[in-house]
């Protein structure tokens, strides 16, 4: 089943595993987050060895690792992170919450109080909690939020 999530995301999906190369990937306090002035205009974020970005964010306070990918409808959580934010969800009630060419993707629909990613800060975040997912994924829900997001040579920009 993970390989099919895989194969969906290659698919429908533009995948990247993001590391924030402005400055050290620290997570925000969620008072400093709050603060206009301590929020960067602009993150830059460079590729790792194999083409991909990722970041670290904060969900309802709790760091996790992020692929980001802008081709992905919503914001996707592996069953490990949700439990770690405290992201309630019931394995009993998953269904299907995609469909790919390798099959039906199982999770549960869930609303994500807030995402802050290098200070900025989306609030009621509609994303899914994904069984099978190797790492959680920061899709359209969170991005379409921002300002703009820019894919410029070997860096991805977010305003």
């Amino acid at each position: 089943m993970r390989w099919a999530f895989l194969s969906v995301i290659a698919i429908g999906l533009v995948i990247g595993l993001m590391a924030p190369v402005k400055r050290p990937s620290v997570p925000v306090p969620a008072a400093a987050a709050a603060e206009p002035a301590d929020i960067p205009e602009e993150t830059v974020i460079r590729p790792d060895g194999r083409g991909h970005f990722f970041a670290f964010a904060q969900v309802d306070g709790e760091t996790v690792r992020f692929v980001v990918d802008t081709g992905a409808d919503m914001v996707a959580l592996t069953l490990d992170d949700a439990r770690r934010a405290g992201i309630k969800f019931d394995p009993e009630k998953f269904d299907v919450v995609a469909r790919g060419a390798s099959g039906d993707v199982y999770g549960e629909r869930v609303v994500i109080d807030d995402i802050v990613l290098d200070g900025k800060r989306v609030r009621d975040v509609h994303a899914a909690v994904v069984e099978d997912l190797d790492v959680s994924l920061l899709g359209q829900t969170y991005l379409r939020k921002l300002r703009s997001v820019h894919l410029t040579g070997d860096e991805m920009r977010l305003r």
